[in-house]
């Protein structure tokens, strides 16, 4: 979402709508993988917990600071999953997160179908 579309906006955080493209081609891309639900966690443990963490998904083209991606982030989630709610702090998926190829997460987790 921050290096797609939303960002070729002068100031992409002047209406969070500007993500909604790059919002529906991710959640289309985990759907068709089979990986809605490591989407949804890994969004959760982000938004809800961010400190540390989130600054590394920020991209190159502009520079988002934690309280952009937090919101970014959030306005997926809710856009993807309107009727789910967040953890509450403390209670959020426990997830580290690894960089690492598709072949890689594939043999971590499985082919998906």
């Amino acid at each position: 979402m921050t290096m797609g579309r939303g960002v070729g906006n002068p100031e992409p955080m002047s209406d969070l709508a500007n993500f909604d493209a790059d919002i529906r081609g991710m959640h289309k891309r985990a759907y068709q993988e089979g990986n809605l639900d490591w989407l949804r966690l890994a969004l959760d443990s982000l938004i809800v917990n961010p400190d540390g963490r989130i600054g590394d998904f920020a991209g190159q083209q502009f520079p988002f600071d934690d309280a952009e991606l937090v919101a970014i982030f959030k306005r997926a989630f809710e856009t993807i999953w309107p009727d789910e709610t967040l953890s509450e702090p403390g209670d959020e998926p426990d997830m580290e997160f690894e960089d690492m190829s598709v072949e890689d997460w594939t043999a971590l987790v499985g082919p998906q179908t």
